[in-house]
């Protein structure tokens, strides 16, 4: 895939630069035992309207290509998105996609740390090498549960990360979650699911983020800031949003992702990819290069091969 390309003006610069897209959804609807349940006519979510119109009867490296052009990623980590039959089931097939096709580079499982079945989930997806963590879309009914501490607790002995998403109500329980154990990494997802852009809740939420942020083994995710809650996106609506989260983590512990082909109905590819370019177009290059790659890199253990 193309890298993308930094400011040519810019002397500190010069080179190329990667983009590692931290959360995109695949989906085929001919997989057996898989169902992508946002994509059904009558999903509703509170938040998210319409999603059904991005159906199609596949969705994967090749359309996301398509859709990106010369903004293509150069690597892709996938976010579990499905009803699976069994637990491993997606791991599975998409684990297959990429011994065939050579994506995705990552793949982040589903799993409830809280739920009883927590020990057979992550054998279910263990074995698959490109597996590097869970995603837990529960986290806000269970994450103040000794439970999910539990279960927390044995995916990071399986060498699991935890991404979790949680509005900034629920933040002190996602550093109380990082304290029981520092030596796991814990992803908040979805920048802390920012749910309204007044004045008030920002500087709730920000307050908030401060404060995740002071747990070292935590890293933010700046992704999906347009859906649902600012979806008449500019580049100055999400702006503050994201330079909060790498001000307050550090670009060593901020990656973006584009919540693809999700924030499709929000925009273009490379308008968003772009957004995140000139939001960043302050920042040193090894700042950038952090957020675009060089953090994902680390956190999802990705290993140097690169796709043409």
């Amino acid at each position: 895939m193309p890298t993308i390309r930094n400011d040519p003006a810019d002397p500190t610069d010069p080179e190329p630069l990667d983009f590692v897209d931290t959360h995109v959804h695949f989906w085929d609807h001919r997989v057996e035992g898989l169902h992508w349940r946002y994509l059904d006519p009558d999903f509703d979510h509170p938040r998210l309207k319409g999603m059904h119109r991005l159906d199609a009867a596949q969705y994967t490296a090749a359309e996301l290509r398509a859709q990106a052009g010369d903004h293509a990623p150069a690597r892709i980590v996938h976010i579990q998105s499905c009803v699976e039959a069994v637990p491993g089931l997606e791991t599975a097939w998409l684990q297959s996609m990429a011994d065939e096709r050579g994506y995705p580079d990552a793949i982040v499982a589903q799993a409830h740390p809280a739920g009883a079945d927590i020990s057979a989930v992550i054998e279910a997806n263990s074995g698959h090498r490109l597996l590097r963590g869970v995603r837990d879309m529960l986290s806000p009914r269970t994450i103040d549960t000794e439970a999910f501490v539990e279960g927390f607790g044995l995916l990071a002995d399986a060498g699991l990360s935890l991404e979790v998403l949680v509005p900034y109500p629920k933040f002190d329980a996602v550093c109380a979650l990082a304290d029981r154990r520092p030596d796991a990494t814990l992803i908040l997802g979805h920048a802390g699911q920012p749910e309204r852009r007044d004045r008030d809740y920002y500087a709730e939420w920000s307050r908030g983020i401060h404060k995740v942020a002071t747990r070292t083994n935590i890293v933010v995710k700046i992704s999906a800031l347009a859906s649902g809650a600012d979806p008449g996106w500019s580049v100055d609506s999400i702006r503050p949003w994201a330079l909060h989260c790498i001000e307050a983590f550090g670009s060593d512990r901020a990656m973006f992702g584009t919540n693809w082909p999700i924030d499709r109905l929000y925009g273009r590819y490379a308008a968003l990819v772009e957004a995140y370019l000139e939001i960043t177009s302050a920042l040193t290059a090894t700042e950038r290069r952090a957020l675009f790659s060089a953090t994902a890199t680390r956190v999802y253990r990705l290993d140097a091969r690169s796709h043409a």
